[in-house]
């Protein structure tokens, strides 16, 4: 009930935090792996690991474990540590950045540009003539997946993205 998800154009933590009741969908997700990494009886706490999709509620998980152990159980203490490719070791602090904002070399080691974030996407190369519409605004016919698309010009430049939807690409983030 304390998740940002919308219910009638609405989000659920603003139901919850008036103490009104709504119906909730239930949503698939995927827990990969978990891992018990602490069993404390003395002090009640179990300590895991995650490897989930996204979606996930962690909070919902630890009520779900804390069930099926047959007592009640709260989350204490949440740390994420990776989404998708990015890893927390790979973080850096606040005050890092701060110390280092105008050392190149600490920027190009810790800080990738847009078109390596999707490298894993597919791209697609428009003439000229299909750029200029494309950037304009015009909804190109492709016959290529729902997906996200790496949009080039004809001499290979990075344009920016593209969004494909039933058979469509149409223009997304353009730098």
């Amino acid at each position: 009930m304390y998740s940002a998800i919308k219910v009638n154009g609405k989000k659920l933590y603003e139901y919850a935090r008036k103490g009104e009741q709504v119906k909730i969908v239930p949503r698939k997700i995927e827990i990969y792996n978990i891992y018990l990494e602490k069993f404390d009886l003395q002090n009640k706490e179990i300590v895991f690991t995650v490897q989930c999709s996204k979606g996930s509620y962690i909070r919902t998980l630890c009520e779900n474990v804390a069930e099926k152990l047959g007592t009640i159980g709260c989350m204490k203490e949440l740390k994420r540590v990776q989404v998708g490719n990015f890893n927390i070791e790979q973080a850096v602090t606040i005050d890092e950045l701060k110390n280092n904002k105008n050392s190149k070399e600490f920027i190009s080691k810790h800080f990738i540009s847009f078109e390596q974030l999707l490298s894993d996407k597919q791209e697609i190369i428009l003439d000229n003539k299909h750029l200029d519409l494309f950037l304009n605004g015009v909804k190109l016919t492709k016959n290529i997946q729902d997906d996200i698309y790496r949009i080039r010009n004809e001499n290979g430049d990075f344009i920016g993205t593209g969004e494909a939807k039933n058979g469509m690409l149409k223009r997304d983030v353009i730098l």
